[in-house]
């Protein structure tokens, strides 16, 4: 018996869509002066709150949120814009009460520009993918640059150690083999 076709029965050939709108969100970063930039932790942690694990919060001066988590099977990260509904309706950020500054306007902070100078420039940073795992590393991360020319680099999988992380890292701290890209 032939079978007819039900437009239900559709199964997309990826289910990761999240890319077109990763690259329009981060583009909402381009002239923005950002208020905040937070760690979401469910537990506190003594590491380094810019290189730790878990997700990164951008406030705005408007109050406008972006939410920065990776998106791990395919080395990507996730830009969410719908923070206070995601974040209230979600069990991944159930738990997530503790918000750990990663950037402060003191002077010695290494992120510093993050909180004190509007966003210049937005550049999507990838490197090649992993074999036979399309649109792997396709958006591992941004690249903020500020009027100042300060670039800080926001991803997963940014140095050699390929690590699963949001982390804020200066240009020298990321590996070779990033590939740069004006949004």
């Amino acid at each position: 018996m032939a079978h007819r076709f039900h437009p239900d029965w559709i199964v997309p050939s990826s289910v990761h869509h999240y890319l077109p709108d990763n690259h329009r969100l981060a583009g909402c970063l381009l002239g923005q002066r950002l208020r905040a930039v937070t760690r979401l932790l469910d537990v506190p942690v003594e590491d380094e709150p810019r290189l730790g694990y878990g997700p990164a919060l951008l406030t705005g001066h408007d109050g406008e949120q972006w939410l920065i988590d990776t998106e791990e099977s395919k080395a990507n990260v996730l830009f969410i814009s719908d923070v206070t509904k995601t974040l209230a309706n979600s069990r991944r950020y159930s738990g997530m009460t503790i918000q750990v500054p990663i950037a402060e306007p003191i002077p010695s902070h290494p992120l510093r520009s993050l909180v004190t100078e509007a966003v210049a420039a937005v550049e999507v940073i990838s490197r090649d993918p992993e074999e036979g795992v399309p649109d792997s590393f396709a958006m591992c991360g941004v690249r903020l640059t500020t009027p100042g020319g300060t670039q800080i680099c926001v991803g997963t999988h940014l140095t050699d150690l390929m690590i699963s992380e949001v982390a804020f890292r200066t240009p020298a701290e990321v590996g070779p083999g990033l590939c740069y890209a004006p949004l």
